[in-house]
């Protein structure tokens, strides 16, 4: 058995958001030799139900093992509905997480690698409405050159996380791997939690009020707007009266005599 490798494929679990809750299974299943084999796992997520079945394959030119793809199964709360499923690729470099929130329609930012093996980044997002031959739902990316600038996005809406340093960085990273994030946001001169997930497609922010129903962004823009501008006329009425009163106090500069000012002096 490859040691090295299995420490590997270990950590690539850990990373992947499986824990160690796979790593007495997968040692086994290594140590038996088989050719490939499979791991299945049950998590929770956001209170609902999703399975995961992950595939390894031993290469064909070593004893190494790589874990190729997952299968994943999510359960609706209504076993009426059927679940959905979707197999994902390593090559996408998703977590757990990123696919269960994958599964729920939202966007998740990854770094990938083009046909020439060169970097570059891009949101994917399922179409939970269309599915291929393969079974899968139809996947979508959006390229970093499509013209989605998130954070610049985040900052025209009135979100007070924004405004520091520390939180904004954890928001945009949250928001990014595909999490409906809770943000402080001003609503008519009141402060409000409101949730947000990306929407890359329409290069915009999707909002819900503590309800989950759907806000919309103009309206809040308006908001952040209006403050700004209230806050401009109280910044100006301010230094008007500064003004005022440095002009009032200010002493006043004693008139030259005639004959001095005849000579310039």
């Amino acid at each position: 058995m490859d040691q090295e490798n299995l420490d590997y494929l270990k950590d690539k679990l850990k990373y992947s958001g499986f824990e160690d809750k796979l790593n007495v299974e997968l040692e086994k299943q290594i140590k038996a030799g088989k050719e490939a084999f499979e791991l299945p796992i049950s998590m929770k997520f956001e209170e609902k139900n999703i399975d995961f079945n992950l595939h390894f394959k031993q290469s064909s030119q070593s004893e190494r093992y790589f874990f190729n793809k997952m299968d994943v199964m999510l359960h609706n709360a209504n076993p009426a509905i059927a679940m959905k499923e979707h197999t994902f690729y390593q090559n996408q470099g998703l977590s757990a997480k990123e696919a269960f929130n994958l599964m729920e329609g939202r966007a998740v930012e990854k770094s990938l690698l083009n046909a020439d093996n060169e970097p570059y980044k891009a949101w994917l997002q399922l179409d939970l409405g269309v599915k291929e031959e393969n079974g899968n739902f139809k996947l979508n990316q959006y390229h970093e050159n499509y013209g989605f600038d998130m954070k610049k996005v985040l900052e025209d809406l009135p979100i007070k996380e924004m405004q520091d340093p520390t939180k904004s960085e954890w928001l945009l990273k949250a928001v990014s791997k595909g999490n409906i994030y809770p943000v402080t946001m001003e609503r008519g001169g009141k402060e409000e939690i409101m949730f947000i997930e990306a929407n890359p497609k329409f290069k915009s922010i999707n909002v819900y009020d503590s309800e989950m129903r759907t806000v919309k962004t103009n309206d809040l823009k308006l908001d952040k707007g209006e403050g700004q501008e209230e806050s401009k006329k109280k910044d100006v009425n301010y230094k008007e009266k500064l003004k005022s009163k440095v002009e009032i106090n200010m002493p006043k500069t004693p008139k030259l005599p005639k004959a001095a000012r005849a000579k310039g002096i």
